[in-house]
């Protein structure tokens, strides 16, 4: 007779606990203060701005319900070029750098960035004005590219 109510009592325990944990997952989504709370989704955005003197910041946020993943197949996250104004590169950083090979992995989840500063070297060019074009270098999917003007004077 014991065993059978300790049963039950385990039973009704269980059925608690699992009614319980119905219902209390959360999206975490962003809401619109403008629109009364409703979940808004949006995008994956990029964007390049001047941090001063030749530095740049390159940023990739994703504002979607979801997490995305970029596999990498070496330590390179982004490249970078320098187009002069006829549309001729004059420099791209992967043809001057060494990265490790080993296969990687960046986890964006929905609401945080990625931000990479670049340096942009002065590699002997002339005076004038250049795109800087910025953009990840994940083994498939979208590259999310970004470009600013950049002034040599």
């Amino acid at each position: 007779m014991m065993r059978k109510a300790a049963i039950s009592w385990l039973m009704v325990l269980i059925a608690a606990m699992v009614l319980a944990s119905c219902g209390t997952e959360s999206d975490n989504l962003p809401e619109d203060p403008d629109s009364g709370g409703e979940i808004i989704e949006g995008e994956v955005t990029s964007a390049i701005e001047e941090t001063g003197n030749g530095t740049y910041r390159y940023t990739v946020k994703n504002d979607t319900q979801e997490a995305v993943t970029f596999n990498f197949t070496s330590g390179q996250r982004y490249d970078f070029t320098l187009t002069d104004e006829e549309g001729v590169e004059v420099f791209r950083m992967s043809s001057v750098s060494m990265y490790t090979q080993a296969l990687g992995e960046e986890i964006l989840r929905q609401g945080e960035r990625l931000q990479y500063d670049i340096q942009v070297p002065e590699a002997n060019l002339e005076p004038g004005t250049y795109t800087l074009e910025v953009w990840m270098t994940p083994t498939e999917g979208t590259n999310y590219p970004a470009e600013i003007e950049h002034t040599i004077e």
